[in-house]
């Protein structure tokens, strides 16, 4: 019995932890789009790509998440994963236009990224 209630305690716990991962990183996640935003609505770079950075560190965690838990089809699983993907290749984009002064490849690059959110949130989310 006791082995029973301590399992149940400790599996309870690490679905708490992985709740508690995929809640921190989606607010680093928006943290992060909220800096790209206001650096390109008011044109400081280092705003931008601290924002950057922030999302790329978001994005790295997430990766170690297993969606497993939170995705029933495996078919979505993969779907997360390649947005997942998707999202980096957009940052990476977004470093490029920034280095290269395109102010408004910027614009399109920052879509980009929102486009793979939204992307994942109506995956997981069901919507």
């Amino acid at each position: 019995m006791k082995k029973t209630i301590l399992a149940l305690v400790a599996s309870t716990t690490l679905m708490m932890a992985s709740d508690t991962t995929i809640t921190a990183t989606m607010s680093l996640m928006s943290q992060g789009l909220n800096q790209v935003q206001i650096g390109l609505l008011y044109n400081d770079q280092n705003k931008v790509k601290n924002g950057i950075e922030i999302l790329e560190n978001a994005n790295s965690i997430f990766k170690k998440v297993d969606v497993s838990k939170f995705i029933q089809h495996n078919n979505k699983i993969q779907v997360t994963k390649n947005i997942n993907a998707n999202l980096e290749k957009s940052l990476q984009q977004l470093k490029k236009d920034i280095a290269a002064k395109h102010f408004a490849a910027e614009a399109k690059s920052y879509a980009s990224v929102m486009t793979n959110c939204l992307a994942c949130h109506t995956v997981i989310r069901g919507w």
